[in-house]
C-alpha cells in the first residue's frame, strides 16, 4: 500500500522502503538505521535564482600578457568570449581561471555553453544544430540555438534529501560542499 502511494505521489517525493532484518542487525544500532532512513525520506526542494550567460560560442580568444615569472614566456591575462542567441550577441571578458575550465570542457567555436555569473562555472550543453550534418551516427549532441537574451536570470530547482546533504558534507570535493553536489 505504501509503495503504491509513493508511486502515485511521483518520483520527486522520496520513499525509502525498509526490511525488518535491516533494522535488527548486530553491527549497527537500531536507532542509527532508523535515523538514516528518516533522513533519506525527508526531501528538500532548493530554489535558486542564478544569473547566467547562455549561447553559441562565436569567438574564443585568450589574451596573453608577459609573464611575471622572470620575464620568460607569456601568461593568459584574460579571455574574450563571444556568445550568440536568437535575440542578441554579447562579448565577455573573463578571468583566466575560467579559461582553464573551458579547456577542460573542450569547448570550441560553435558549441552551446552555459556560464554561471556568480560561480564562474562553465558547462558545455552541446554543439549548435547549425553545424549538424546528415550522418546517421555521430558522437556530437546537437542542440538548438538558445532563445532570448544572452544574459538571463534562471530559476534552478533541485530536489535533495537530508541524506544527500549528509553525504555531500561528509566527503568534501573542493569548493562549497552542498553546491558541488548540485
Amino acid at each position: 500500500l505504501a509503495l503504491a502511494i509513493s508511486h502515485e505521489l511521483g518520483s520527486r517525493v522520496p520513499f525509502c522502503p525498509m526490511v525488518g532484518s535491516e533494522v535488527y542487525s548486530t553491527e549497527v544500532k537500531k536507532t542509527e538505521i532508523l535515523m538514516e532512513n528518516f533522513r533519506r525520506a525527508i526531501g528538500l526542494r532548493i530554489r535558486e535564482l542564478k544569473e547566467i550567460y547562455e549561447g553559441e560560442v562565436t569567438e574564443l580568444t585568450p589574451v596573453e600578457a608577459p609573464s611575471t615569472l622572470q620575464g620568460y614566456g607569456k601568461a593568459i591575462s584574460q579571455v574574450i568570449i563571444g556568445l550568440k542567441t536568437t535575440k542578441g550577441v554579447k562579448q565577455l571578458k573573463l578571468d583566466p581561471q575560467i579559461y582553464e575550465s573551458i579547456q577542460k570542457e573542450k569547448i570550441q567555436v560553435g558549441d552551446v555553453i552555459y556560464l554561471e555569473q556568480n560561480s564562474g562555472s562553465v558547462k558545455r550543453v552541446g554543439r549548435c544544430d547549425v553545424y549538424a550534418t546528415d550522418y546517421d551516427l555521430e558522437a556530437e549532441e546537437y542542440v538548438p540555438l538558445p532563445k532570448g537574451a544572452v544574459h538571463k536570470k534562471k530559476e534552478v530547482v533541485q530536489d535533495v534529501t537530508l541524506h544527500d546533504l549528509d553525504v555531500a558534507n561528509a566527503k568534501p570535493q573542493g569548493g562549497s560542499d552542498v553546491i558541488s553536489m548540485l
